[in-house]
C-alpha cells in the first residue's frame, strides 16, 4: 500500500469514502472538503490500495488561547478520520496519522486535540500508536427560559451579519482561537448546515454574536446553543434569551466543559437548569503531545472552556 498527501486533486475517492464512512451522500463529501480546504490549514494523508483510497487521516491547523503563557499556541484539530469497512483491523490510521503529524510539528503545532464520540474514544485507546488521550467528557445541559425583563437590544438573523466586530477578550481558560472571520467561515458558508445568529448591535458595531440552531426536544421546540463571542457574556446571554422568548422558546440546550462561563450566564439570566439523564451520545475532548513546549495545563479538563459549536 502506498501513503501520500491528499490534495483537491483526490476529490473524488476522498469523497466517496468519507460517504461510506460517515454514512453521507458524496457529493455533501465534495462540499465538505471544499469548505475545509481554503488555505493551507488542512493536512491530510491517504493510504491507498492501488487506485483505491483505503484509509485518510487529516487535521485542521488552528489555534489555542494560553493564558499567562505563549498565545495563541498552534495545534492541530483532528477531523474526519475514516478507514473504508473492508480494510479495517490493518492499522491504517496510525500510518496515515504519522506523517500528518509530522507536518504538524514542522509547523510549530504543540498538540493534537479532538473531540471524539465513544467509537472513537475505543479507537484511541486500541491503537497505542494513535497516541490520543482523553481529557475529559464535555456535559450536556438544559435550561427552562423564565419570563424576564421586556427589553431586548438584539435581532435574530438567519443571515451573517455584515458589520464590524468589536474587540473580544478570551475568557481565562484554554479554548479555541476565535475571530469573527473564523466565525463567519464556520458558520456562515457551511455547505449542508444552517445556522441563526442572536446579534447585539452597539453603534460601534456586533458587540456580541450568539450562534445557535432550532432543534426539537420530544414535543418542545428548543435552541441549541453552539458558540458565543462578545466581550460581555453574561449580558449578552440575556438579552439573547429575552429574543428567543418572545419568538416561544422555551429551553436552551448546550454542551460544554464543566466550568464554562456561558453556564453561569444562562443560570443568572433568568434560566433554570433541568436535570438530564446521561447523554446517549457523549463527547470527550482528546490530547496528543507534539511538542515539548505544550503547557502541562492542556491536558487539565478544568482549564479548558469548549462549546459544542467547536466540534467541527
Amino acid at each position: 500500500m502506498e501513503i501520500s498527501p491528499l490534495t483537491p486533486e483526490h476529490i473524488t475517492p476522498w469523497s466517496h469514502l468519507l460517504a461510506v464512512c460517515f454514512n453521507r451522500q458524496a457529493e455533501d463529501m465534495v462540499h465538505l472538503l471544499a469548505f475545509l480546504q481554503p488555505g493551507d490549514r488542512l493536512i491530510a494523508w491517504g493510504v491507498w490500495d492501488g487506485a483505491v483510497l483505503a484509509a485518510q487521516y487529516s487535521c485542521w491547523l488552528t489555534a489555542v488561547h494560553n493564558p499567562g503563557g505563549p498565545d495563541p499556541l498552534p495545534v492541530g484539530m483532528s477531523i474526519n478520520m475514516a478507514v473504508h469497512p473492508a480494510y479495517r483491523g490493518r492499522g491504517l490510521v496510525k500510518r496515515a496519522a504519522e506523517p500528518v503529524y509530522t507536518a504538524l510539528r514542522q509547523r510549530g503545532a504543540v498538540a493534537g486535540v479532538g473531540f471524539s464520540n465513544m467509537q472513537g474514544v475505543q479507537v484511541d485507546r486500541r491503537s497505542k500508536g494513535y497516541g490520543y488521550g482523553v481529557v475529559g467528557q464535555l456535559r450536556p445541559s438544559l435550561f427552562y427560559i423564565r419570563q424576564g425583563r421586556p427589553e431586548t437590544v438584539l435581532t435574530l438573523e438567519s443571515q451573517w451579519p455584515c458589520r464590524p466586530f468589536t474587540p473580544f477578550t478570551p475568557p481565562p481558560r484554554h479554548c479555541f482561537h476565535v475571530t469573527p472571520e473564523g466565525l463567519q467561515h464556520r458558520f456562515a458558508r457551511h455547505p449542508f448546515r444552517h445556522y441563526h445568529f442572536g446579534v447585539w448591535l452597539q453603534p460601534e458595531g456586533v458587540a456580541g454574536l450568539i450562534v445557535y440552531r432550532q432543534v426539537q426536544l420530544g414535543p418542545f421546540p428548543a435552541v441549541a446553543l453552539l458558540a458565543i463571542y462578545g466581550h460581555n457574556t453574561a449580558e449578552l446571554v440575556s438579552r439573547w434569551l429575552r429574543a428567543i422568548w418572545r419568538q416561544g422558546f422555551r429551553l436552551v440546550h448546550v454542551l460544554t466543559t464543566p466550568g464554562a462561563a456561558v453556564l453561569c450566564a444562562l443560570r443568572q439570566a433568568a434560566a433554570i437548569s433541568v436535570p438530564l439523564p446521561l447523554t446517549r451520545t457523549p463527547y470527550y475532548l482528546t490530547l496528543k503531545p507534539l511538542s515539548p513546549a505544550m503547557p502541562a495545563s492542556l491536558g487539565h479538563f478544568p482549564a479548558w472552556e469548549c462549546i459544542g459549536g467547536d466540534i467541527l
